[in-house]
């Protein structure tokens, strides 16, 4: 059956050819712009291990990189559309490229490689002295438009191994240290289910899966009948609730306390969990509140109230409030969750102003707004100012005088 006359066939493929070639025009012109701003705003003749009194140089990209003033680059950050963090990897990658993997930057230029997997190999050399950044350029500098990840991983190791034998070898001992287990509490579904990622020592590994295996199989032969991987994962909520041993009869899950900020409508089977801000089915806040020990449900909080005291220290009251109006860290663009952060006060705390109606400079809702520690010290020592002009909404302005909004639905130019 025909699908178009090949006349419109090559003219469409010329067309993403075309797009292609755009984009990675577009991507160099933005590299070499990025580049450019580095020169612009480096800093000479500064240790960047010193301790100094709010801002730092940043020593991005490996050694022999150029240092950059800390919080002019979180303004570049937002320029390229990113996070502090995200625009600070950018920028490392980049001086990475440029003044430690020339022959790598040279095909980037010439459109030879994309910018992509060039950043991937730029952040797989950080960790390597100047020497051993030059060897892996010259193996992979010409072909690296050809090369897998792997190889270049495989070649950073032996080059690490060559040239810096001792972090080779530190590296190797400290290798345990990179375990961990994160509970992927702030992405709960409407469901109500989360995902968990780990990395095990082999051996820690071998015994969970094990044990996964016998609970998975244990609770089918006590008539359960949901799949398997729903059986494992049942399972591993009853290892953490420490019920490594079942009672298959009763299958009681309990054990847990619950705290529930919930929001839900009568005419909706759907209610909001303001600890996460997620919507989340009715059905399965009833499952939890069934299977818990304890539960408290907190009253719901009208965030456009204010409340305020005069005096700094900042009571849980408040702190609730404000971590549940914001969420987040209020810098744009930052994700940090707001109870991992600082609560600043917007205006400087002003213990002479006995005014009620929460005045500037009064600890109180309307003067508070999270901001995680970088982006409360970059507040703090440098030229980026905010203000808030609605509860959960703030204006900020750029060392460059750029203005930016932040609230709920992300950031966006003022």
């Amino acid at each position: 059956m025909a699908t178009g006359t090949p006349t419109s066939h090559s003219t469409a493929l010329d067309a993403v050819r075309d797009s292609v070639t755009a984009v990675r025009a577009a991507e160099v012109a933005q590299l070499l712009a990025v580049l450019d701003w580095a020169v612009e705003h480096t800093v000479h003749g500064v240790d960047p291990h010193a301790v100094l009194f709010g801002q730092r140089p940043l020593g991005l990209g490996g050694v022999g990189c150029p240092l950059v003033d800390e919080f002019d680059a979180y303004d570049l950050a937002l320029a390229l559309g990113m996070s502090s963090e995200a625009g600070c990897g950018y920028l490392a990658q980049a001086l990475e490229l440029r003044y430690r993997l020339p022959r790598l930057y040279q095909a980037v230029t010439v459109h030879q490689v994309p910018t992509w997997k060039a950043f991937r190999i730029a952040e797989a050399t950080m960790i390597l002295p100047e020497a051993g950044a030059a060897y892996v350029d010259q193996q992979v500098g010409h072909l690296a438009g050809r090369v897998s990840f792997a190889q270049v991983d495989r070649l950073v190791e032996a080059a690490l191994a060559q040239f810096d034998p001792e972090t080779a070898e530190a590296k190797r001992r400290e290798a345990t240290e990179n375990r961990g287990v994160e509970v992927h509490l702030q992405q709960v579904s409407t469901t109500g289910t989360v995902e968990v990622t780990a990395t095990l020592d082999y051996a820690d590994a071998h015994d969970l899966e094990h044990a996964l295996q016998t609970a998975a199989a244990a609770l089918a032969d006590a008539g359960c009948a949901e799949s398997l991987d729903v059986r494992r994962s049942i399972a591993l909520g009853d290892l953490a609730r420490g019920q490594t041993t079942l009672d298959l009869t009763a299958l009681d899950r309990s054990g847990r306390d619950l705290t529930i900020y919930a929001h839900i409508s009568e005419d909706s089977e759907v209610g909001r969990l303001e600890n996460t801000r997620s919507p989340v089915l009715v059905e399965q806040i009833k499952t939890w509140c069934t299977t818990a020990t304890r539960v408290t449900v907190k009253p719901v909080i009208d965030l456009h109230d204010t409340i305020s005291v005069n005096a700094y220290e900042i009571p849980d009251r408040i702190r609730e409030a404000v971590i549940l109006r914001d969420h987040h860290c209020v810098f744009p663009n930052c994700t940090r969750p707001a109870r991992s952060c600082d609560l600043d006060h917007i205006t400087p705390y002003n213990p002479g102003n006995p005014d009620s109606g929460a005045p500037p400079g009064q600890t109180s809702t309307a003067n508070l707004a999270p901001l995680c520690r970088r982006h409360h010290r970059t507040k703090t020592h440098s030229r980026w100012r905010y203000e808030s002009t609605s509860p959960g909404s703030y204006t900020w302005t750029t060392p460059s005088g750029t203005t930016f909004v932040r609230d709920h639905t992300g950031t966006r130019p003022a």
